[in-house]
């Protein structure tokens, strides 16, 4: 299948920036569940097979989806984990500016209604090792949760960073259990936030060790 064309019609990993539904990739290599990918980012994927499809540049025209209705999808399938209880805390998709994000606040209010979960608007997004410092520095964002302590756990993690910032004490040990406990709130696996630590080490990072 090298060479081959694919195009993704789900995400099993709905956290990872790298890929998105409706994205085309040539696949580098094939494996027993799946394919080998690079992202625009050159960043390497494996990819199961039940997130994509073969894609002829020649096959009929498809409907894309649309800016709006995937955020609001991912949005909904955010929410409706949090409300079962497979995770704590959830950020939505990135925008570029308040006026972006609001766009979408009458129907994540609805959503979250349909879920009994809560958002709360976060215009300066805790910068830490689990996500590219380009990925997050001057993006807006809602985070969803379902438990305020969650929300209170999240801002407590802000105001640790900034008050060992302004005393000189943020080391990179501090950084990176910031990240850890970050990774933690999302719910993320062990292995994963590892992994995701070690893919953007130095993002943010001080000098000082």
């Amino acid at each position: 299948m090298t060479n081959q064309q694919i195009r993704i019609i789900k995400k099993n990993n709905i956290d990872s920036m790298e890929y998105e539904i409706g994205d085309i990739f040539t696949v580098d290599s094939t494996w027993y569940g799946g394919a080998n990918v690079t992202s625009k980012l050159g960043i390497p994927l494996s990819l199961d097979r039940e997130e994509y499809e073969e894609y002829e540049e020649a096959e009929s025209i498809f409907r894309p989806i649309d800016q709006y209705s995937y955020y609001l999808g991912t949005a909904d399938a955010f929410c409706e984990m949090l409300s079962a209880g497979v995770k704590t805390l959830a950020f939505s998709h990135t925008c570029d500016s308040v006026e972006e994000r609001a766009e979408y606040l009458e129907e994540v209010k609805k959503i979250c209604n349909n879920y009994g979960v809560y958002y709360y608007p976060e215009d300066q997004i805790l910068v830490t090792d689990l996500f590219s410092e380009e990925a997050v520095k001057g993006k807006y964002i809602y985070l969803f949760y379902r438990l305020e302590e969650v929300l209170e756990q999240y801002l407590d993690l802000k105001e640790m960073q900034k008050t060992l910032m302004e005393n000189g004490a943020y080391t990179k040990q501090s950084h990176y259990e910031i990240s850890r406990q970050l990774g933690k709130l999302l719910s993320y696996p062990e292995d994963m936030i590892e992994q995701m630590i070690q893919k953007n080490a130095g993002t943010g990072q001080p000098k000082e060790g």
